[in-house]
């Protein structure tokens, strides 16, 4: 290997009791364009170095006053120690050793090749020294940015998280077992798959099987704190070489704002709804009987006039069933607990009318009163069947709604070409909107597809209280 030479000027301590040697060493290394000091006796470079400071010592193995090692081991315990190489007599190889395992960077015997090895002994020696020297500033830059991050990490507002592939917890942060009410040390260890704290649904285990290493993903799920208390939030996973960095954001008063604004939503159509039921569509069917009567009476009287009327009845007619369409398509479920059974049945129906076969699936009642998972359900069947007609061409299709456990399953399966595959394959409007729907009631919403076999959208959500 070769020698790294210092990029400035070296300072060197030469300490050794045989004068003439001393002065030898001390004029050859200032030739190297070091700068030295040279020293007679152990005590006086010990005084010396109390003061000043050397980049490397040249230590004589049996200084009369203090030997080389005593030095060193003084200056340990001072707090100033100083890389060193040992210069020993012929006979003295084992004990020169012996200091290498010291500390000692190496050593040089005083023979007749002495002088002339010695430069190269001490260039070596120095490029040890810059190189443990960028080493250390590496390691502490690392320290640094380690505790920075850890500070930023145990700070941070949104909970965060470090796990292998198995679930084995290595890390989490302050926010994190705060919000879920339990200790650092009762979750350290432990499996989120499986265990009672953090205990991470399966969807989040199905996503890390899937992660590709270096690979990242997002998905939204429910946590469960420790007194049960639901936490809907958004995790965010990255892949580092087989352990799983996770951030994870807590969304729950983000999703009763928007479960609120779609209550609201909500209410105002079944209100205009209502009002185009009982308002508009009342007076237009009172107008349907008026022109009705109206016709009879111009037949014996009028019969060219009667003529037109028959006309405007028909066209009265037609208002009052758009009327009262309309008013049905702002809120077509029912909020009596079986009316979304009943609405998919009609949203079957509709499907039908279209000439592709579809066919509405319920093996047990499904009975949910809150208008907005109702509403939201609904409104993902009607996109997904939309999304089959308009872009799968396909043969049939299938509406299933599943009691199933704790769970309720809503499926809409077509038999059609399938999504398209490759890069360019990305998520249209859509679907987009009936993730968005899944998520606003907490639900996990699925899509299966293989080119040729069609079409699987399935909403999972659990049974509310």
């Amino acid at each position: 290997m070769t020698d790294v030479p210092p990029k400035k000027t070296a300072r060197l301590l030469i300490a050794d009791d045989e004068e003439g040697l001393l002065y030898l060493m001390a004029d050859g290394l200032r030739r190297e364009g070091y700068e030295v000091e040279s020293f007679d006796s152990g005590e006086e470079a010990h005084r010396w170095l109390a003061r000043e400071r050397a980049d490397l010592l040249v230590l004589d193995l049996k200084l009369t006053d203090l030997p080389a090692l005593s030095l060193i081991e003084q200056l340990r315990k001072e707090g100033r120690e100083c890389p060193f190489i040992i210069v020993t007599g012929h006979g003295d190889e084992r004990t020169a050793v012996n200091a290498m395992k010291e500390g000692a960077l190496d050593y040089v015997m005083k023979d007749a090749g002495m002088l002339e090895l010695l430069p190269s002994i001490v260039r070596r020696a120095l490029a040890v020294v810059e190189r443990e020297r960028k080493l250390s500033e590496a390691n502490e830059t690392i320290r640094l940015r380690d505790e920075r991050l850890q500070h930023v990490i145990q700070t941070a507002l949104d909970g965060f998280l470090r796990f292998e592939r198995n679930g084995r917890l290595l890390e989490i942060n302050e926010a994190l077992s705060e919000t879920l009410g339990y200790s650092m040390n009762e979750m350290l260890g432990r499996s989120i798959f499986d265990s009672e704290a953090v205990a991470f649904p399966r969807e989040v285990k199905e996503h890390v099987a899937t992660l590709e290493v270096g690979g990242t993903c997002k998905c939204f799920t429910q946590l469960q704190r420790r007194d049960g208390a639901p936490i809907e939030v958004e995790v965010s996973m990255r892949d580092d070489q087989g352990e799983i960095f996770a951030f994870v954001h807590d969304v729950s008063e983000q999703r009763r704002l928007e479960r609120k604004v779609l209550e609201i939503a909500f209410d105002e159509r079944r209100q205009f709804g209502r009002e185009l039921h009982d308002g508009l569509g009342q007076q237009l069917t009172a107008l349907e009987l008026m022109t009705h009567t109206l016709a009879r009476e111009l037949k014996v009287v009028a019969p060219k006039q009667a003529k037109t009327a028959w006309e405007i009845t028909k066209y009265m007619r037609r208002a009052v069933t758009q009327t009262r369409e309309l008013a049905h398509g702002l809120s077509p479920v029912a909020g009596d607990g079986e009316g979304l059974m009943q609405a998919l049945q009609e949203l079957a129906e509709m499907a039908k009318t279209a000439g592709t076969p579809c066919e509405f699936e319920c093996p047990q009642p499904v009975k949910i009163k809150d208008e907005t998972i109702v509403g939201n359900l609904y409104r993902i069947a009607q996109e997904a069947i939309a999304n089959s007609l308009k872009h799968a061409a396909p043969k049939r299709i299938t509406l299933r709604l599943l009691n199933e456990g704790p769970d309720i399953h809503l499926a809409v399966e077509d038999c059609g070409r399938g999504l398209p595959r490759g890069k360019s394959a990305k998520p249209g409007m859509g679907m987009q909107v009936m993730q968005h729907r899944a998520r606003v009631i907490g639900a996990q919403l699925q899509i299966h597809s293989a080119p040729g076999k069609g079409v699987k959208v399935i909403c999972s959500l659990r049974k509310p209280s």
